[in-house]
């Protein structure tokens, strides 16, 4: 957990430098962008669905910076635990995900209080599951789309978001899948 935590931490450091760093010229309204979001993660795949349940809650943290127009460079953060048991035994399973990946959003007014969030990106899904005294994980570059709908005032924004993650992987010749569709509440903040 304290590596998981220290990756994260990293990642948003590296980030939050970068935004400080090309963004200190010209810190102009809207130019830099936080949220953090607890919504709902809809499995992809079958398999997990039926042990673990049809949705798992999660946190989402993302950080992004605006470099021409309505157009942002951003980076989230997103993870679950959850637990659950096996099918015929019914033994004691745990299961743990995690995207860390960036991308590029299309941020726009729609109207004077209305903004329009639509974004894609890559990055690093991770999986580990624990079943039977058996522990396996591993991490596969995935891709995730996004879009959202939020209300501004002043600097601070409130909406709801909505996506998909994927990835895919293989163990022991049986493929799965890693991520599915989520959707979130949000709480954000525009500098």
């Amino acid at each position: 957990m304290k590596k998981t935590t220290r990756k994260m931490a990293a990642f948003f450091g590296i980030l939050f430098g970068l935004v400080c760093f090309f963004g200190a010229p010209e810190l102009r309204a809207d130019k830099v962008m936080f949220s953090f979001s607890a919504g709902f993660l809809f499995p992809a795949d079958s398999n997990y669905k039926e042990i673990y349940g049809q949705q798992v809650l999660g946190p989402e943290f993302k950080l992004g910076l605006r470099i021409v127009n309505d157009f942002y460079v951003y980076g989230s953060f997103f993870n679950f635990n959850k637990n659950g048991r096996t099918p015929v035994l019914e033994e004691a399973t745990s299961s743990k995900q995690q995207f860390i990946g960036g991308g590029l959003a299309y941020f726009p007014y729609l109207n004077r209080s209305w903004k329009l969030f639509i974004g894609a990106g890559v990055g690093s899904l991770s999986y580990k599951e624990e079943a039977m005294d058996l522990t396996v994980n591993g991490s596969k570059l995935g891709f995730l789309l996004e879009g959202g709908i939020y209300f501004k005032e002043k600097f601070m924004f409130i909406g709801l978001n909505a996506g998909y993650c994927s990835a895919s992987d293989t163990y022991e010749e049986v493929k799965f899948k890693i991520g599915g569709a989520r959707t979130s509440l949000l709480l954000g903040f525009i500098f």
